[in-house]
């Protein structure tokens, strides 16, 4: 039995099968465990590790988790926006009604025009 480890890290215990053979993984993989003192996310390039640097992964955790009230408050922003999304979707369908409305009386007065005169002009 031994130890490899696929390209993101997750170690693979590789065991002997019925025959003898070692059984590896389907997914590419490494003999060279990650390097100490490297930080998620990390990956195997092939060649080595490459990783986060101690740096960039503590700023990732200062960042605060949502609390319901950010959650809330964050919802009650989406939902402002749907409102206002709908808002000027009913304007522009009233506004396009007008234009229709518009546009077929517009249309039935040249059609009356062109009955009273003949239409040849």
């Amino acid at each position: 039995m031994k130890i490899v480890y696929l390209y993101d890290g997750t170690p693979f215990i590789v065991k002997l099968n019925e025959e003898g053979e070692y059984v590896y993984p389907n997914d590419e993989y490494t003999e060279v465990p990650p390097p100490e003192g490297i930080y998620q996310p990390f990956y195997y390039d092939g060649n080595e590790w490459i990783g986060t640097s101690k740096e960039e992964w503590e700023a990732m955790q200062e960042r605060p988790p949502l609390t319901p009230k950010a959650i809330e408050l964050l919802v009650a922003q989406l939902q402002m926006q749907v409102m206002i999304g709908n808002k000027k979707t009913k304007e522009l369908e009233d506004k396009l009604k007008i234009s229709e409305k518009t546009l077929a009386e517009t249309v039935m007065k040249v059609a009356e025009l062109e009955n009273k005169y003949g239409g040849n002009a």
